[in-house]
């Protein structure tokens, strides 16, 4: 086992590096250009645009918000990871530098001209946009003045950013802007402004439905504010957010209708799991990636010995590995290869049977981390197979080894996109995979 889990961590590095090649050069090719530029087809390996009639939001001038966040954050640990690791590629880590002072100043010369906000599309005027009936760009309407998910992926990747280029105003600026968001979703005045491209993946925001995924995906944030800022105050705020999750969106046993450690993706204003035509959602790759994400702020409280934490880590070492195990046995396709995007836990049938790539790296992440929290070897097999489903399954070695977005239920890749058309700049992939990197180096 050793062995193989050494040379999949060799694999890792290599098309971690590749596809950081690839997003640094596309960068390169205008120098005018000042976003992140994977708009990009994984199949074809050219470029989106210009678009096909009714898809606009291809176009090189519409951005999405979350591919620039996501991007800041990836850059930022790519490059800390680089300085740590591997210090000879010094060109790599001034390049992106440059990449992330020309970035961070525009996305922040569009947040002030927007009342501080971010969106999920805007145009290369900072102007936010939204999808017309026709596929058609239309200006957006409506827009809540509670956080969204731009402000989400963009405020950590922000923090992320500034905290590596050194820029001290800019950090204090970051960790406001991200405190705020944390605060909207503890108080549920969080929305999403996602727009979806795929009438599979049901995203508009609906009053009353309570998401577990803001709590979630700021875990990430907060365990990087907890390097960089207040330590135990951002820790404290990621123990609320897990306890959180653990008490309204997790079946430890409170449920004799569900199985053990079933994981609903929404509540209602009750707390109760959210059940829509007779149906309980539950997103395996979501589930997965909470425990990977809780496990980045969690591993961070080992030196602290206070009761109340010793207390609730020994909750986690006693929830999460089977909580894991669950939910990647109720998502993964063996037989096509990999994590379907929702399973009906009322049923407990699958609802959507496609299966998107960014679940198996999310997956991969979580399980070194359990191995090092716990060293319950048993993930090391759910390791090897993710990491081996995602390699012969997803990546396309004729297209810097990114990873297609979507195969279905046959195992064919297909156009259906999960999120947004451009595709991931190292935050799903390279990021998940460097955590793992760092924990099978330091364990085996």
């Amino acid at each position: 086992m050793e062995k193989k889990i050494t040379k999949i961590n060799e694999k890792f590095t290599s098309i971690t590096i590749e596809v950081l090649d690839a997003i640094i050069a596309r960068s390169e090719q205008d120098p005018y250009y000042p976003f992140i530029d994977t708009k990009l087809n994984i199949i074809t390996g050219k470029n989106i645009y210009p678009p096909a009639p009714g898809q606009d939001y291809n176009a090189k001038n519409i951005i999405f918000s979350w591919i620039q966040g996501r991007g800041m954050e990836a850059l930022a640990g790519h490059a800390q990871w680089l300085e740590e690791n591997i210090p000879e590629n010094q060109e790599r880590i001034t390049k992106i530098r440059a990449i992330l002072e020309k970035l961070t100043a525009k996305m922040e010369e569009f947040r002030a001209k927007n009342n501080g906000r971010m969106f999920f599309i805007m145009n290369e005027n900072g102007n936010f946009l939204q999808v017309g009936p026709g596929g058609q760009l239309i200006p957006a309407e409506n827009i809540r003045a509670t956080a969204n998910f731009s402000d989400l992926f963009y405020s950590k990747g922000l923090l992320a950013a500034a905290a590596y280029l050194g820029q001290k105003d800019l950090i204090t600026e970051a960790e406001k802007y991200f405190k705020e968001v944390v605060n909207d979703i503890q108080a549920g005045r969080f929305v999403s402004d996602q727009q979806s491209f795929d009438p599979k993946n049901k995203v508009a925001f609906v009053e009353g439905k309570l998401l577990q995924g803001p709590c979630m995906i700021c875990l990430d944030g907060i365990a990087l504010a907890a390097q960089i800022c207040d330590r135990q105050k951002w820790l404290r705020t990621a123990r609320e957010m897990i306890e959180y999750i653990f008490a309204t969106h997790i079946n430890t046993g409170q449920f004799a209708d569900f199985e053990k450690y079933d994981f609903w993706e929404a509540v209602d204003v009750s707390g109760l799991p959210w059940e829509e035509n007779g149906q309980v959602l539950c997103d395996p790759g979501h589930a997965l990636e909470f425990v990977g994400l809780s496990l980045k702020c969690i591993l961070q409280m080992r030196c602290d010995s206070s009761p109340e934490t010793v207390a609730f880590l020994d909750k986690c070492r006693q929830h999460l590995p089977p909580l894991f195990k669950h939910c990647y046995k109720l998502g993964f396709a063996s037989n096509a290869g990999g994590i379907i995007k929702a399973f009906d836990l009322r049923h407990r049938v699958p609802i959507n049977t496609d299966m998107p790539w960014w679940s198996l790296p999310e997956t991969i992440r979580a399980a070194a981390e359990i191995f090092e929290f716990t060293e319950d070897d048993d993930v090391l097999d759910i390791l090897r197979q993710c990491a081996n489903t995602f390699f012969d399954n997803y990546l396309n070695p004729a297209v810097h080894s990114m990873a297609y977005q979507t195969r279905n239920a046959e195992g064919k890749v297909v156009e259906v996109i999960p999120a947004t058309p451009d595709a991931d700049p190292g935050y799903h992939t390279g990021l998940s995979l460097i955590d793992a990197i760092k924990i099978i180096e330091n364990k085996f």
